[in-house]
């Protein structure tokens, strides 16, 4: 979020930009915002609201200094001073570059006049807070309503240019301060100008436009040289062969972009350009890396006791104990000015040829292991080759400096501009430019040396770790790893999985200083946490653990092919969900026993129109050709919500997920939904004539009413008749709580179940699995939710109907083993699961799972039946 949200507790986006309307296809730039309201929200700067070369030499000199000119000038009654000093209390206002914009605290609004600003320069800077910041441009603020929000805006542009922000510290002419400031409108208003050549595109990719999807683009834009080449959202614009850039773009799913483009090849970059994210570029959807969620049958550890125990986030899954080693930051020091510019600017061509001869060896010795995560590296790699770093480092060494200097300083305007990005993911992105920061700096300043790594067992400690430091761990000797910094999706916690590196992240900064090296460690992901100097009986208790871990590795990888039964005999399929074709493959591979859903929308969003028949029939028969006759459960588009599709200009919703999705949307759009089903029907005959039998059956999302089946199974049937093709089975997606009410209804009809966890818990609490702030609160162990599944799975058995679970749900294995007590017979998972959920089930007693089941229907929260599930010693 951006300095002026944050300053505003956060408004909405409408409320602060008028987003130009979205046609089918922009053929000129967007038309200005009305006259009128840019004139009412727009806040000049004057004179005498400017103090240069001011007299002062500590932080609460200035804040006195514009809390007495703020009453002067009439924007605010009474002592605005303490209200200025609370709000450093509370938070520092300094920005970068210098610039700090100190305003009051929200109980002070009653304070405020009028909207303005007092700021004052102090060339020599002023010590803004205990990290050191030095501010010399201060604009301090009075905020009334939100008249001001344009000239906050407009200092934005000023706070980004590090080389503009330094002018206005120093100059001796006001003048350059009000240009800059009441001047800078039309300074963005260029900035933001589409070149002549234009095209739009949609954001489909689920995270957005981070590293990997800007990484493409970047590289694909660059194959253009002779062509200038812009990518707008919004009112952010960004260089198109800069991937740092359209990472500060902050584009999520479903933003619409304007390519555009002026040179010899404007039509044909604006047109691959356009198609590329059209299609999506993240091929990190569908990979369980993506988003940590444990999957082993391993529960904590218990009566810990220990010198000190830290708790962070999970990160990687296991358990290990040994010393610790601490991995110190490196200090790099360089000179600012160089002595010849020539000389710089070879050092700096050689350190980046080393650099990404350096990325090409690390992903090399990844590939073979981990190749989805090797990409990571080949995103940095196009780093080293940034449009925009690489400018601004020309520049700085054109004009004297070094080139150390240069690439840091370039690399730190992106990281800021970064830092102003809402999207969490995105954020996450920062560790790789500070990554390859650091590796160029390291081969143009000789003084910094390598690590020396312990050649015996060690958990790792760091501050934090790069992408690149933890890919490089492989084949040392490091058992464990814990950072004070860091989340579980970031890309060195998806490089720590891939690797098999138990690890917690997020521990605190500064909770890991009072650790020595050699000091023994237990890294429990399992509890999130780190049990420092353990006692004898807990180290005992770490060794058995670690000891279960190994075997449970070892008993995933021989046993995936071996049938889920439980000990008493009870078998449960374990099947797959998949994406795309490609997918087909890695369910044999890991022991998968069928399809359980195979989501059509991959298709449809990958299109820039919608999708023949014929193709629809060529990636269903790539799919067959892979499982042959085992179960492939097709699940009809399951358009809107978050599953948009460009081609389709669906119309904007206040809530898309109560709104035109799934089976309604096809009911919306019947004639493609009936080539869905020819399609699938085409496939259906070619496999029983071609084998003498299919494992295709159809299954309809978002059924919430007897109405909606009956038309969707007639609508099939008609379109079966018409082929002349084989009966398949017909199934639902139970997500929608009218479903479960009705289920004893459904049953009687449909020929199976299949319950989408994700969704049924989002529509039962009303809490979108999105939120950034509920999300942890949208829990699969709900009693409603409990006894949902329980109606659902009585509803069909007394039709002798079967019931599966295709959600997040099946892939943990507490829920897992509630799921197969409560009669669910069909667990399905993303491909890499199927070995450990198969464990899972092999490891226990049916008859125990359902006597726990039946405990767990009895309990009243959601704590008390996590509980019951935390320890699955009983189920034996």
């Amino acid at each position: 979020m951006s300095f002026f949200k944050k300053l505003l507790g956060g408004q909405k986006k409408s409320e602060l930009t008028d987003k130009p309307e979205v046609s089918e296809k922009i053929v000129q730039a967007p038309v200005p915002r009305d006259q009128e309201t840019a004139e009412e929200d727009t806040l000049m700067v004057s004179p005498e609201q400017i103090v240069l070369n001011a007299n002062v030499t500590t932080k609460d000199d200035v804040l006195e200094l514009i809390s007495q000119n703020l009453s002067s000038l009439g924007l605010v009654r009474g002592n605005y001073l303490d209200a200025l000093r609370g709000r450093e209390d509370k938070v520092s206002t300094y920005l970068i570059n210098g610039v700090a914009i100190p305003h009051g605290v929200n109980e002070a609004k009653e304070q405020v006049i009028k909207s303005g600003v007092f700021i004052v320069q102090a060339p020599t800077g002023v010590t803004w807070n205990d990290k050191g910041d030095v501010a010399r441009l201060i604009v301090g603020i009075s905020a009334k309503g939100k008249d001001h929000l344009s000239l906050l805006q407009r200092l934005t542009e000023v706070v980004m240019d590090e080389a503009l922000a330094e002018q206005l510290a120093t100059t001796t002419d006001k003048a350059d301060i009000l240009n800059a400031l009441n001047g800078a409108e039309q300074k963005v208003s260029a900035q933001l100008e589409d070149y002549a050549v234009i095209a739009e595109a949609k954001v489909v990719d689920t995270q957005g436009m981070h590293a990997r999807p800007a990484s493409l683009i970047s590289e694909r834009a660059a194959k253009f040289s002779e062509t200038d080449i812009r990518i707008r959202n919004d009112q952010k614009t960004a260089t198109a062969k800069s991937m740092a850039s359209l990472l500060s773009m902050g584009a999520s799913l479903g933003d619409v972009l304007i390519i555009s483009a002026q040179g010899p090849e404007a039509e044909q970059a604006v047109q691959i350009l356009s198609e590329m994210i059209n299609q999506g570029l993240d091929n990190e959807e569908g990979q369980d890396n993506a988003s940590y969620k444990p999957l082993a049958v391993l529960s904590a550890l218990t009566d810990v006791q220990c010198r000190e125990t830290i708790r962070g986030s999970a990160a990687s899954p296991g358990i290990t104990m040994a010393p610790a080693f601490r991995l110190k930051a490196g200090q790099i020091k360089y000179e600012e000015n160089a002595q010849d510019p020539k000389e710089e600017a070879k050092l700096f061509s050689t350190a980046l040829a080393k650099a990404a001869q350096q990325l090409d060896e690390l992903k090399a010795n990844l590939q073979s292991r981990a190749p989805n995560e090797a990409a990571i590296l080949h995103a940095q790699k196009q780093l080293l080759q940034d449009e925009l770093v690489l400018t601004d480092c020309e520049k700085f060494i054109v004009n004297g400096k070094t080139a150390a200097w240069s690439f840091h300083q370039a690399i730190e305007k992106q990281v800021e501009s970064l830092r102003t990005v809402e999207n969490e993911r995105l954020k996450a992105r920062i560790a790789d430019l500070i990554d390859v920061r650091d590796r160029v700096l390291a081969l143009m300043v000789p003084a910094v040396s390598a690590v020396d790594y312990p050649q015996t067992d060690f958990i790792l400690m760091a501050k934090e770790l790069t992408p690149s430091q933890t890919a490089g761990l492989q084949g040392l000797e490091v058992r464990g790893i814990c950072t004070e910094l860091g989340g579980p999706n970031s890309h060195m916690a998806i490089l720590a999985r891939a690797l098999g590196i138990p690890a917690v992240v997020g521990l605190g900064e500064g909770s890991l200083k009072n650790i020595e090296n050699g000091e023994l460690i237990i890294v429990d992901p399992q509890a999130s946490s780190i049990y420092v100097d353990p006692d004898d009986a807990t180290q005992k208790q770490g060794r058995e653990w670690i000891a279960q871990w190994e075997q449970i590795r070892k008993a995933e990888g021989a046993q995936k092919y071996k049938a889920a039964e439980t000990l008493d005999g009870h078998h449960v399929d374990v099947v797959c969900n998949i994406a795309k074709p490609e997918d087909a493959k890695l369910v044999l591979e890991n022991g998968g026993e069928g399809v359980g859903l195979l989501r059509t929308e991959f298709l449809f969003e990958s299109s820039a129109a919608e999708p023949t028949v014929e193709e629809q029939c060529e990636s269903l028969k790539a799919i067959v050709e892979e499982l042959g006759s085992r179960q492939l459960i097709v699940r009809t588009a399951d358009i809107g919500g978050d599953k948009p599709v460009s081609w389709m200009h669906i119309p904007q919703e206040e809530n898309p997920f109560l709104g035109m999705r799934g089976i309604r949307l096809s009911f919306k759009y019947e004639d493609m939904f009936r080539r869905q089903l020819e399609a699938i029907y085409q496939t259906a005959i070619w496999q029983k004539e071609t084998s003498g039998s299919t494992g295709l059956h159809i299954m309809f999302p978002m059924i919430g009413r007897m109405s909606e089946w009956s038309k969707a199974r007639d609508i099939t049937e008609s379109v079966r008749l018409q082929l002349n093709a084989p009966k398949l089975p017909l199934g639902i997606m139970i997500e929608v709580p009218s479903a479960v009410m009705i289920a004893e209804h459904l049953a009687k009809e449909v020929d199976f179940f299949s319950i989408g966890s994700n969704d049924l818990t989002q529509y039962t609490l009303a809490i979108d699995r999105g939120h950034p702030d509920l999300c942890c609160e949208a829990d699969s162990y709900h009693p409603a939710l409990v006894r949902m599944i329980e109606m659902t799975v009585k509803a069909a058995r007394a039709h002798g109907k079967w019931v599966g679970v295709c959600g997040n749900a099946a892939a943990s294995p507490n829920l897992a083993t509630l799921l197969v007590g409560l009669g669910v017979s069909e667990l399905s998972v993303s491909p890499a699961n199927v070995a450990a959920v198969k464990n899972i089930i092999r490891a226990v007693n049916y008859s125990k799972l359902q006597e726990k089941a039946n405990k767990a229907l009895e309990l009243e929260s959601s704590e008390a039946i996590m509980a019951l599930y935390k320890i699955n010693d009983d189920l034996l």
